[in-house]
């Protein structure tokens, strides 16, 4: 079983592009007469609403409503990244004062609030930064930006966002490639694929469910960490103009390949890895956080560094029920060929490869407006680390986490209007329809290529 949790863990991807930026990787555009549709495919009655779609239509008003909340971001976005900063430092500070217990009372308080102090600072907190959601609102420090955030020095690193991954490979692997590459095969996030050995390996399903259960526990450090820092230097390759080929750029990389010498093609020695990437994390956050304890009580300490690590446990699950289920199930589209950024098939695969959570707004039961904004609100959000916005996030990346709660009606409704299926489930069904999807008891929706508006391919050199 421990076998094929590593072999599953090494084929795993979990879970941004700045509107400023440009993407890392070069592309040209395919004119519309050069590339002709293949054969009409069949079409179910879930699929007929791509046979209706107006892209133009649909591209003008989802980029109207994009503009339209990022002029309007100001002072109210900044102080509420503030908060959200506050309510993660109040866990991380009560995380720390009490990291020393062994209370069946306290310590799970303790651990608990130590494992949100970490999934907060990235999926909300660096997530959005790095994306660049606050970059218009800088106040001349340049620390909330994305050229500023966690970026340059372990110190850095430290005081913004400190994880097992390293942020400069994070932002490569996330916000370039995942982003504008969503739910084709160029997207290092694809589940399907990353976990093709457990979807097709001869063991009973019951055990597959099993490695899932395992890799929740362990995937950032032994998978996501080591596996961007390869697409980190992949990109620093391909600048050299060192050709990489497809199939390295797509294979795991996980920390037995690199304990094997295999990131040797890719530049990557475990020494250089360990000292970049996972070696300040490890040695920072879980032996020299708790030491002063040591002089107190050499017992807190112990106490304390075993905390943080069933912390980092928790974490990880946490961090995978909310990230890795984002793009995965039956209901979710996978296409074939790129498209142009920011057109209306763009938009169309940022909202048919991506499922929303429960979210602070909407129409209730009673067809009833729900608050968009409050502390309520917030905290729902919170706890899903703003992710159950997916689908916003990838229309619309360099937005604030305020502009979320605010575009979801307004997206939902433009949605509706053309037809364009708009996902949204309870985060723990999306974790069954994802577990289904990487043990191979079900498979993503086909976008077929006939399907595909050809006036918005794109090619990605």
């Amino acid at each position: 079983m421990l076998l094929l949790a590593g072999s599953a863990a090494a084929l795993m991807r979990a879970p941004v592009l700045r509107r400023s930026a440009a993407p890392a990787v070069a592309m040209s555009r395919i004119h519309a007469t050069t590339t002709l549709p293949g054969p009409a495919a069949a079409v179910a009655p879930e699929d007929e609403w791509t046979q209706k779609m107006d892209y133009p239509a649909f591209q003008k008003e989802v980029a109207e409503l994009g503009d339209r909340l990022e002029k309007n971001q100001g002072p109210e976005d900044v102080a509420h990244l503030r908060k959200m900063c506050r309510w993660s430092n109040i866990c991380g500070g009560f995380g720390m004062l009490t990291m020393w217990s062994t209370s069946p009372v306290l310590r799970p308080l303790s651990v608990f609030a130590l494992s949100l102090w970490t999934m907060s600072r990235w999926t909300m907190i660096a997530h959005h930064t790095c994306h660049g959601g606050y970059n218009r609102q800088d106040d001349g420090s340049g620390r909330f930006t994305s050229k500023g955030f966690a970026l340059g020095s372990t110190y850095v690193r430290a005081r913004d966002w400190f994880d097992w991954m390293l942020p400069e490979a994070w932002n490569v692997e996330h916000n370039n490639l995942h982003h504008y590459r969503l739910g084709e095969a160029g997207d290092p996030d694809l589940v399907e694929r990353n976990l093709d050995i457990l979807r097709t390996f001869p063991v009973p399903t019951t055990l597959k469910y099993s490695v899932v259960a395992l890799l929740a526990a362990v995937w950032k450090w032994y998978y996501y960490a080591p596996n961007t820092y390869k697409q980190l230097k992949i990109q620093e390759m391909k600048k050299k103009g060192e050709a990489v080929s497809i199939a390295e750029q797509h294979a795991a990389f996980t920390l037995v390949e690199l304990s094997l010498g295999e990131g040797k093609k890719f530049g990557i020695n475990f020494l250089g890895y360990f000292r970049r990437v996972m070696g300040p994390y490890l040695l920072l956050r879980f032996l020299m956080l708790p030491a002063p304890l040591a002089l107190i009580n050499p017992a807190f300490y112990f106490a304390a560094v075993s905390n943080l690590f069933l912390a980092d446990v928790i974490s990880n699950i946490h961090s995978f029920i909310i990230i890795a289920t984002n793009h995965a199930g039956d209901d979710l589209y996978k296409f074939k060929n790129s498209v142009a950024p920011k057109s209306g098939s763009f938009f169309m695969r940022a909202v048919t490869s991506g499922v929303n959570f429960r979210t602070a707004n909407g129409i209730d039961k009673d067809g009833k407006a729900r608050n968009v904004h409050g502390n309520t609100a917030d905290a729902n959000d919170f706890m899903h680390g703003w992710l159950n916005y997916q689908i916003e996030h990838h229309v619309w990346p360099q937005l604030s986490m305020l502009s979320y709660q605010k575009a979801a009606p307004e997206l939902r409704a433009i949605c509706a209007k053309y037809g364009v299926p708009y996902v949204q489930q309870n985060v723990f069904k999306r974790l069954k329809k994802t577990a289904d999807i990487m043990v191979g008891a079900t498979s993503m929706r086909k976008f077929d290529e006939s399907w595909e508006y050809q006036p918005d391919k794109f090619l990605w050199k």
